[in-house]
């Protein structure tokens, strides 16, 4: 059996969380977004395993308004197998009980928990749930990353990109936040790709986590590129948005912005990029994924599992 308990008893249990996304804070801020945030955890003296969602029109969602969600795990790398099994079986009881039509259920990428992932993939699908298509996301491992491109073209690219005098700069004032947000929702829109999120939306949260962003400018000072990143975990950082202008095109913005951020972010001791899916409703955006994997990123497969009543 299940157990919906307070905030307070859940991170008693779980002092620390995976990753920002299934964080009290983060859930709290965007609670208006659902009808009930849920706090599960076994009726049992020793609780290995949770799970935060939010219940909307009768389907409890982990995540709610996020790009995954998932368990939380007293010691991720050493959960046994049965534990995320007897789990999913009391969830299924919970939904059943609360007169829920069904559960969804999206894991983060494995570079969080990629020792129980494994685990809780192979439980999910021994017990029936049902597995969307996989969404293909990226990151890039910075121990790995020398602050040069391996793939020939990202290198030439780059380099054309330094004699047309770019640079690359931290933005900290509020203004220049928002034009590097307005050029990304500009880009956005000539890639026919929606933004979710309101400017106010990302200065919210950013005063609950560290929150970066960066803009390319060329030898006129025009802003030509801009990034906007989380840190998702001690040691990874999320791309929220990124993006250039139509005048960084021909200047190669794109390609001069991504090494300075693997640069940076090497340098303040991240381990991970986080660059998000490159697949809309499980569809690669062959472009997309293209240009990530040709700037030192790598591919694997995220996955969401539901549970119809």
């Amino acid at each position: 059996m299940l157990l919906n308990v307070e905030p307070s008893l859940f991170k008693y249990h779980f002092p620390s969380h995976p990753h920002l996304f299934v964080s009290e804070e983060f859930n709290m801020l965007n609670a208006f977004k659902t009808d009930l945030i849920v706090r599960l955890v076994p009726d049992s003296e020793k609780v290995q395993i949770g799970l935060v969602g939010g219940i909307r029109n009768a389907i409890l969602m982990s995540p709610f308004s996020a790009p995954y969600g998932g368990f939380h795990f007293k010691s991720e790398n050493n959960i046994y197998p049965h534990v995320i099994e007897s789990f999913l079986n009391d969830l299924i009881e919970y939904g059943q009980n609360e007169s829920l039509v069904g559960i969804q259920i999206t894991l983060p990428p494995d570079i969080y928990c990629r020792s129980s992932n494994a685990k809780a993939v192979n439980a999910f699908i021994r017990m029936g749930f049902k597995m969307q298509i996989p969404d293909i996301t990226n990151w890039v491992e910075l121990t790995h990353f020398n602050k040069v491109y391996t793939h020939p073209a990202s290198r030439t690219y780059y380099n054309q990109a330094v004699k047309k005098g770019l640079e690359f700069q931290l933005v900290s004032d509020v203004e220049e936040s928002e034009q590097v947000y307005n050029l990304i929702v500009e880009n956005r829109a000539r890639m026919g790709r929606p933004i979710h999120m309101t400017f106010k939306n990302i200065m919210e949260t950013a005063k609950l986590f560290t929150t970066d962003f960066f803009k390319v400018v060329n030898d006129t000072g025009q802003i030509v590129a801009g990034a906007i990143f989380y840190h998702a975990q001690e040691k990874i950082a999320f791309a929220v948005f990124w993006g250039d202008a139509v005048e960084g095109r021909p200047v190669r913005a794109m390609d001069f912005l991504v090494l300075n951020l693997w640069s940076f972010y090497k340098s303040k001791g991240v381990t991970f990029i986080d660059l998000g899916k490159s697949t809309e409703s499980g569809i690669p955006n062959e472009g997309l994924l293209r240009f990530k994997e040709t700037h030192e990123c790598v591919s694997s497969l995220k996955y969401t599992f539901s549970w119809e009543y």
